[in-house]
């Protein structure tokens, strides 16, 4: 897998636009002109890995040209464009000019030529690139969509907030994880083009399951002190039942309960070994973390750390 960042400003001043364009033109396989060359900034941040592309764009006002000849240079992949913020048009060979704003999805494909136009403030987009070859269990859907937009429903939700964290993530992931989450987007790309019957069953039963268990997770840290985290709590923010969410934990051979514990004894460590909470007794600590009883905090820690939180605070201030 490869990480690659190009950013205009990395460029000397002088010839800073022409030497962004052909690396941009090298890499990207189109050709990027800004509206006004002194003013001019862009970086784009891509990951590459053997079955799919993920990126994240930031453009001042421009325009990016796929010509026939890069069109040409291009694999049969689908790109899925997704706007952050600000507006951008798009227009292929074959299709009516369409403008993107966020809430839209935009299915481009790879080889057909077209003009992407930014205007006026720094457009943000991400884009993720899939071989049409995996597509295939979902043609009528992507057929339907090709050169067109869909709302960012919550399935197309589900498939951008997992590929953006997956591109955040990619430079300290193991290659077999990566190409594991490569197959979990590409999963949450057929059930939101709708796949046939067989196909969603699979990747919901891969993708989908393994994008809603990251966002519970990442919900479980957001409200990790609070008094009232439970699994019917959090349940209900993710719109599923309590038994779907218990049996996601458990397929990873844990349960709520104890990823809550876990994530909290993480906190309580960090505390007792930070400095800045020297002057914070045990029991306020355990408390900030969460935890409601200090005789089963005490217990617990002890069986995952190997050593007392006494003792922890003790080995923190040696150092």
């Amino acid at each position: 897998m490869t990480v690659l960042s190009i950013r205009s400003q990395d460029f000397e001043i002088s010839r800073r636009v022409e030497e962004f364009q052909n690396v941009v033109a090298a890499i990207t396989k189109v050709d990027f002109v800004p509206d006004d060359q002194n003013s001019f900034t862009s970086e784009t941040s891509i990951g590459v890995l053997q079955n799919l592309i993920v990126g994240y764009g930031r453009h001042s006002a421009s325009t990016a040209f796929r010509t026939p000849g890069h069109a040409a240079e291009t694999a049969d992949n689908v790109m899925f464009h997704i706007p952050i913020s600000g507006i951008c048009s798009i227009e292929q060979r074959g299709g009516e000019r369409t403008e993107l704003r966020p809430g839209l999805v935009y299915a481009d494909p790879g080889e057909v030529p077209g003009v992407i136009r930014f205007h006026g403030e720094p457009t943000e987009g991400f884009y993720v690139s899939v071989p049409r070859v995996h597509l295939s269990d979902a043609t009528l859907g992507l057929n339907a969509m090709l050169r067109g937009t869909a709302p960012l429903t919550a399935q197309w939700r589900l498939f951008f907030s997992y590929a953006r964290s997956l591109h955040e993530e990619l430079a300290i992931l193991a290659p077999e994880e990566a190409e594991q989450c490569a197959t979990h987007v590409q999963d949450l790309a057929l059930m939101a083009l709708g796949a046939t019957k067989e196909a969603a069953e699979v990747a919901a039963g891969r993708g989908v399951r393994a994008a809603r268990l990251k966002a519970i997770k990442a919900d479980v840290d957001r409200h990790l002190t609070a008094t009232d985290l439970t699994a019917d709590a959090i349940a209900g923010l993710h719109g599923v039942s309590p038994r779907y969410l218990r049996s996601l934990f458990e397929r990873e051979g844990t349960s709520f309960g104890d990823f809550v514990a876990t994530r909290r004894l993480a906190l309580a460590y960090r505390m007792l070994s930070d400095p800045r909470h020297a002057g914070s007794n045990i029991a306020r600590i355990a408390l900030s973390a969460g935890f409601g009883d200090l005789s089963w905090f005490n217990i617990r820690f002890r069986r995952v750390y190997g050593m007392s939180p006494k003792d922890v605070r003790a080995l923190s201030r040696l150092r």
